[in-house]
C-alpha cells in the first residue's frame, strides 16, 4: 500500500510539473521591426548596388562568388538597419553554403548560420531546420549524433574539442531546444537549455581566462533568463558573473569580437547589458558604477545608436532606485533581438525604442 501511494504521489507530482511547465513556458515573440525604425526612410547604404549584385548572382547562380559577394552585401545593409534586406542576404548565403558545403573557399556556413541567429532571437521558426543543418555541417557526426540520442553523452557537448567549435554547438543546441519547443515538447526544451547551460559552466570553468567563451556564455544566460518565465533569477545571477569578467577583461577578447570597424558599438551595447541586467537584479551601487564607467569609455565613435545607449544610462542613473529589482519590465534587456544586432554594428542608424522600458521620456 505504501509503495503504491509513493506511486501514486510521485505520478501525480510528474504530471503537476508538467502542466505547470505548459502552462508556464509560453515564449511570446516580440513585434517584428521596419527598416523605417532604424533609418528613418533614409539609404544608409547603396540600394542601387545591391539591386546590381541580385542581378549577377540570379543570372548565375551556379556561381559561388556572385552568391557570397550578394549575400555579404546584403547581410552588412540590414546590420546597418535595412532590416528589409533578411530575406535577401539568407537568399544568397543559403545559395553559396549550398554550393560549398564545406566552406571551403568561404565561411559560408558560420556566416549564415549566425545571420539566422537574427530570425531565432526573436522566436521566428520558419528558418529553424535551416540554421540547426548549417551549424551540425560545422560539428563532427559523432557530436550531433550524441546531441539528438538519448545516451549518456547527450547535451554534455563531448567531443566537442575547442572553443570554436562549442561555439558552433552552442548555436546549434540553443536552436534545437527551439525546435522542441516549436513542437510541443516543452520539458525536453527546458532540460536542453538547462544542459547548454550546464556545458558552459563547465567551459568557463575549465577556461577562466577565456574571455570569448564568458561572453558567450553571459548572452545565452541573460537572453534565457529574458524570455523563459522559469529560472529568471539564476539566469541573471549567471549572466551577471560572466559579463562582469569579460566587461573587466574587455581588451583580452578576440580582436574580431571588439572590433570597432567590424561593430562600432559593441563595448557600449554590453557594457549596458551588464547595468541593465544588474538594475534589474537589485544591485544599485554596482550598477550605478556601470552605467558611469559606459558613459565614460574611452575612445567610442560617436554614433546615434552610442548616443542614444549613453542617454539611457543617465536617464537610469537619474532614476536608479525607481528602476531597481524591476526585473519583469527590464528583462529582456534593452537592446534585445534584430535591435541588438543592429546596435552593435551601425554606424548611421537609430534605435526603435517602442521595447524600450522607461518611466519618462529619454532626455
Amino acid at each position: 500500500m505504501r509503495r503504491a501511494l509513493l506511486a501514486a504521489g510521485a505520478a501525480a507530482s510528474i504530471s503537476a510539473a508538467v502542466t505547470l511547465a505548459s502552462a508556464c513556458v509560453t515564449l511570446e515573440p516580440p513585434a517584428p521591426k521596419r527598416a523605417e525604425q532604424f533609418t528613418a526612410g533614409r539609404a544608409l547604404v547603396d540600394l542601387a548596388r545591391l539591386e546590381e549584385l541580385r542581378a549577377t548572382a540570379d543570372a548565375q547562380p551556379g556561381d559561388l562568388e556572385a552568391q557570397w559577394r550578394a549575400g555579404q552585401a546584403h547581410l552588412r545593409a540590414c546590420l546597418a538597419g535595412h532590416v528589409d534586406q533578411r530575406d535577401h542576404a539568407e537568399h544568397y548565403l543559403e545559395r553559396a553554403w549550398r554550393l560549398d558545403p564545406s566552406s571551403e573557399r568561404v565561411p559560408t556556413a558560420r556566416t549564415l548560420g549566425r545571420f539566422l541567429n537574427m530570425r531565432s532571437a526573436v522566436l521566428d521558426l520558419e528558418r529553424l531546420d535551416l540554421q540547426i543543418s548549417v551549424y551540425a555541417s560545422l560539428l563532427p557526426e559523432t557530436v550531433t549524433a550524441e546531441g539528438e540520442g538519448e545516451g549518456e553523452g547527450e547535451g554534455e557537448g563531448a567531443g566537442i574539442g575547442d572553443a570554436q567549435r562549442l561555439q558552433f554547438w552552442g548555436f546549434w543546441a540553443a536552436a534545437k531546444a527551439l525546435r522542441r519547443y516549436a513542437e510541443g515538447e516543452q520539458l525536453r526544451a527546458l532540460a536542453e537549455v538547462d544542459s547548454l547551460e550546464d556545458t558552459l559552466r563547465a567551459w568557463t570553468e575549465a577556461n577562466p581566462g577565456d574571455i570569448d567563451l564568458h561572453t558567450m556564455a553571459g548572452n545565452y544566460a541573460l537572453t534565457f533568463a529574458g524570455v523563459i518565465p522559469v529560472g529568471v533569477g539564476g539566469r541573471l545571477r549567471a549572466g551577471i558573473d560572466y559579463l562582469r569578467v569579460q566587461q573587466d577583461n574587455w581588451d583580452q577578447l578576440s580582436p574580431g569580437a571588439r572590433s570597432q570597424g567590424r561593430a562600432p558599438n559593441v563595448r557600449s551595447v554590453f557594457a549596458l547589458y551588464l547595468a541593465e541586467a544588474l538594475l534589474a537584479a537589485g544591485e544599485v551601487d554596482e550598477a550605478g558604477e556601470r552605467y558611469r564607467r559606459l558613459i565614460h569609455l574611452p575612445d567610442q565613435p560617436q554614433t546615434p545608436a552610442r548616443r542614444q545607449i549613453v542617454a539611457l544610462a543617465e536617464h537610469r542613473l537619474e532614476h536608479l532606485d525607481t528602476y531597481a529589482g524591476d526585473r519583469e519590465e527590464l528583462l529582456p534587456l534593452w537592446p534585445a533581438g534584430v535591435t541588438g544586432c543592429v546596435a552593435c554594428h551601425a554606424r548611421a542608424a537609430s534605435l526603435p525604442t517602442d521595447d524600450l522600458y522607461l518611466l519618462s521620456e529619454l532626455r
